[in-house]
């Protein structure tokens, strides 16, 4: 790796105090990269035109002697080179004075590319590439869709052979119960709230063939779609508005669909995914955050009401049932932190820690018949065949309408053009987080290109809109990293886990997506699953999500020793009335998403997602200083 940069200014006058951002600061001369010269200007005689990016990047790597680490990194814009952790130039610099800072150059350069491209420096330092974007003209309508299409896709082949592993195939059958338990808890919750319009039999298909169809298309394969809490009541408050107006709610459905799949095209056409860039970790904590209470909250919910008096099951089934989900909870957690425990030998450790979860789903599941035959356990709300749920026709009548009532379609699209555009590129966003280090890339503006052509389907043949599932998602990735653990600081509560790598592959989703069709003709089986397993899966799912958030890590500190933090860069460099001044900020905003998406206009929740960005910008802004609002708020 070559070294050596030249520059007509002295490095040591950009240094800021901590947290400071440097925006311009001269003319810096990097064409002339001392052991490429020769490269560059042989390619330049080619005909070969050069561009190169701009960095942002902090001091996330200590080194030896405990100085921080400033990494500079510059990367040439041809899309046949430079796969994560291949640089042209790379230089370190150490300075006692600076525990953490971010330098965005963004003059003398020219270049575009996809927004919050992340990399990784040769000793696992994140670093994310802020790129000087072209402003956008109609000359460019489509473009970026095509271009993550070709960066990405070169990676096809590799994208299956890769997913032939142990690994993957203990990830399927844990992300398979993971999926299909959503499926058909919101499908069941769909029929309620549609009037049996949409069910449990619309819900498994419309998720397996749009989870397919995105697998193989998708940018970034490790989303998994699938129906959401949000989406349920959304189309509830859809099917109220047709009862209240009295027109029929299937055609009114599929015209939405349609404008949102409208909306949807034009918002990736134009690149406005880069507008996610303008979120920070604020939004993105409290909304992996508020995603993985729902989790928790429906399976203390599910087991909560066995418990009720106008429960038609005994005390008996629910006590068996709060130990069968409390059992599958943990047996899923210490199955798979074994792999950094001292028990057993190192290839059995790693082989239970990958097949963790499937094996406490199976070995749960048959407690009951072997050691509780008497008791009765509530099963899954398996369907008995394969048809519509009322026994409809399967194609949608769009025409059936009126004119004015295609066009005022358009008025709820928006509003669930909005939900989708947030919750595909927030979960987008967490699967590409600098700590995962992935290293094919990602395309938001494929990824949302792809979504919205799904909604076609649903919208045809009456099935639900698959959306990304932001837990299922995570876990997903989680289940495919190579974990090790580490101590960081004296007082650290725990070992701090570090991911080495993610097995970036098609195979997976396409796999579980399948199985979850194949589902309809696998219902006798399925019976055999204790719903209480499946709640104490949604248990495992919601807290593992969690593992990471800063947010939540602030939150434990409420109730720690002050004298005893971790040492995390925030608990030492920021003062402690501002860090939980920060998290009590945070706090507020969830607890509101929460109520909002509980009540009657839970319909305008991703409109309060939307403002999480001024509030952080403002409020916070207007509350702490720069200087520490980026210790805390930075990836």
């Amino acid at each position: 790796m070559h070294t050596s940069v030249v520059n007509r200014q002295p490095f040591e006058s950009i240094f800021q105090p901590a947290g400071a951002r440097v925006c311009a600061f001269g003319c810096w001369w990097w064409d002339s990269l001392v052991n490429e010269k020769a490269s560059l200007q042989r390619k330049a005689r080619q005909g070969r035109r050069w561009n190169f990016r701009w960095i942002k990047f902090e001091i996330v790597d200590i080194m030896d002697q405990g100085l921080p680490t400033l990494q500079l990194c510059v990367l040439p814009l041809s899309n046949s080179c430079c796969r994560s952790g291949e640089f042209f130039g790379l230089r370190r610099f150490s300075k006692s004075v600076i525990p953490r800072c971010s330098i965005a150059l963004n003059e003398g350069f020219e270049g575009t590319g996809s927004l919050d491209e992340k990399t990784e420096t040769s000793n696992g330092a994140a670093v994310e590439k802020v790129v000087a974007e072209e402003k956008f003209t109609l000359s460019r309508f489509g473009k970026a869709i095509l271009d993550d299409a070709k960066r990405r896709y070169k990676y096809y082949l590799s994208d299956f052979t890769d997913g032939l592993q142990p690994k993957a195939a203990a990830s399927t059958f844990f992300l398979y119960f993971a999926c299909l338990t959503p499926c058909l808890a919101f499908g069941g919750l769909m029929a309620t709230v549609t009037g049996n319009s949409i069910g449990v039999v619309e819900s498994l298909i419309g998720t397996s063939v749009s989870g397919v169809l995105y697998a193989l298309l998708s940018a970034q394969p490790l989303t998994l779609l699938g129906p959401t809490g949000i989406m349920v009541i959304f189309t509830g408050l859809l099917y109220k508005a047709t009862v209240e107006l009295g027109v029929p709610f299937l055609p009114v459905y599929g015209w939405v669909g349609l404008w949102s799949f409208a909306f949807l095209s034009v918002l990736a056409a134009v690149e406005a995914s880069n507008l996610i860039k303008h979120f920070t970790r604020f939004t993105d904590d409290i909304f992996s955050a508020l995603i993985s209470f729902g989790f928790v909250s429906e399976a203390c919910k599910t087991i909560g009401s066995l418990f009720k008096t106008s429960s038609v099951f005994s005390t008996s089934t629910a006590l068996l049932s709060f130990v069968l989900a409390g059992g599958t909870w943990i047996l899923s957690t210490f199955l798979t932190e074994l792999r950094s425990s001292r028990l057993l030998r190192p290839n059995i450790r790693n082989a239970l820690s990958d097949f963790g979860p499937p094996l406490a789903i199976l070995l749960m599941s048959v407690v009951p018949p072997i050691l509780f035959p008497g008791v009765s356990i509530p099963e899954l709300p398996i369907p008995s065949g394969i048809a519509t749920t009322s026994g409809r026709p399967w194609i949608v009548p769009l025409f059936s309408i009126p004119g004015w009532l295609i066009a005022a379609s358009a008025i709820p699209a928006a509003l669930l053009t909005l939900l989708i555009f947030l919750d595909q590129n927030i979960t987008c966003r967490l699967i590409n987080d600098p700590k995962y280090k992935l290293k094919k890339g990602e395309g938001y503006h494929l990824d949302l290109f792809v979504l919205g052509s799904l909604m076609v389907i649903g919208s045809l043949f009456g099935l639900p809109w698959a959306v990304a599932s932001t837990v299922p998602s995570l876990s997903h990735v989680r289940s495919l990293s190579t974990v090790s653990t580490g101590i960081r600081g004296e007082n650290a509560a725990a070992p701090v886990e570090e991911i080495e790598g993610v097995i970036e592959n098609r195979l997976t989703g396409v796999t579980i997506h399948v199985l979850i069709g194949a589902s309809l003709l696998l219902l006798s089986v399925l019976r055999f699953v204790p719903v209480p397993v499946t709640s104490g899966l949604f248990l495992y799912m919601g807290f593992s999500s969690l593992s990471g958030n800063q947010f939540v890590e602030r939150l434990k500190l409420w109730a720690y020793d002050p004298d005893l933090y971790p040492e995390y860069d925030y608990t030492k460099s920021v003062p402690r009335p501002v860090l939980h001044g920060f998290t009590a900020l945070q706090l507020v905003c969830l607890t509101t998403l929460w109520t909002l998406k509980k009540t009657s206009i839970g319909i305008t929740f991703p409109l309060l997602i939307l403002a999480l960005m001024p509030i952080r910008n403002y409020v916070a802004g207007s509350l702490f200083s720069t200087e520490y609002l980026n210790i805390m708020d930075s990836h």
